[in-house]
């Protein structure tokens, strides 16, 4: 059973982390999804922890009484309805399974206004996004070591299962290539050698066709963002804005779900533009920047010099 105390340590840590007025936005600490890594349930205390410096973020949108009127400069930036109010959600996934995924698509952060819904995937130190799962060798079991996909979206038997089908997801009823020639403009019925999701494409296109169908389903217009740290070295600071990545935002069909990377400054610059003044904007601002300078391993950080400080559109 695990020590009481050791469990308040632990929080400590991880509140001394978050920036203090996001702490707040989280209603219950011990039942939040925390994100784990290899031997900890939980390593939100660490400076590099992506889902820290989500929280920092849009926990404090989530709690400041001004994010309808930031809600509302993204939305109209995004194309979306800008029709406040808003309600912001750390750590959601579609309660209403409109995918069929057994393991649902979790998003960092939600916002949802009357006719807008917005997916937030935030990015720290990641490269990019996730593989698909089908593609990797099974971790254990009787089937261990077995791949249930080659790599290519072509009419083959699954090993593990003896289902055939092009995308050994489609044959276990998920909805994805349900979405994708809608989102993407790939036939279903066409192969494809190697899949155009087989790498890590796979959670943005997993993302983009959940937010579409959600967005769909509940007659909002839907729009999904990759906010991410801007820093010299940060391989997603990289990323974005590369050939790869513009190739991905024009693949996108934009009447089907509206795609944009922005960086964290870019959204706190917008933050502190469209609210009314408070300091807390560049206090955040500064919180951020200080987490993003040490990871990258500089002393300080030029918020004025920062090449890619108004983001990526």
């Amino acid at each position: 059973m695990p020590n009481p105390a050791m469990l308040a340590a632990r929080r400590r840590s991880i509140e001394a982390n978050i920036f203090p007025y996001a702490r707040a936005a989280i209603d219950a600490w011990g039942s939040f999804r925390w994100h784990g890594a290899a031997g900890e349930a939980c390593d939100a205390y660490k400076e590099h922890s992506s889902q820290a410096l989500s929280i920092d973020v849009f926990g404090t949108l989530k709690r400041h009484p001004a994010r309808h009127a930031v809600f509302n400069a993204l939305a109209a930036d995004l194309g979306l309805p800008a029709d406040g109010p808003w309600e912001v959600t750390l750590e959601w996934h579609d309660p209403d399974k409109v995918m069929a995924e057994k393991q649902p698509t979790w998003v960092d952060a939600v916002a949802r206004g009357p006719g807008s819904l917005i997916l937030f995937e935030c990015k720290f130190t990641e490269p990019d996004g996730g593989s698909c799962s089908q593609t990797h060798p099974i971790a254990s079991g009787r089937r261990r070591g077995t791949r249930q996909c080659t790599g290519n979206y072509l009419l083959q038997a699954n090993p593990a299962n003896s289902h055939t089908s092009r995308c050994a997801l489609t044959a276990k009823g998920i909805r994805y290539w349900d979405l994708i020639p809608e989102v993407f403009g790939y036939a279903a019925d066409l192969d494809y050698a190697p899949c155009p999701f087989a790498g890590p494409w796979f959670q943005w296109m997993r993302n983009l066709t959940t937010c579409a169908a959600v967005g769909r389903a509940q007659g909002l217009q839907p729009a999904f963002v990759v906010v991410y740290a801007d820093g010299p070295g940060l391989p997603m600071a990289a990323r974005v804005g590369g050939p790869d990545w513009r190739w991905l935002e024009a693949r996108v069909n934009l009447a089907a779900v509206t795609f944009r990377a922005l960086s964290y400054q870019a959204l706190l610059a917008l933050a502190a533009s469209a609210a009314p003044p408070d300091p807390i904007w560049p206090e955040l601002l500064k919180w951020v920047q200080r987490k993003i300078a040490s990871v990258c391993g500089i002393q300080s950080w030029d918020y004025e010099a920062n090449p890619h400080a108004d983001g990526h559109n």
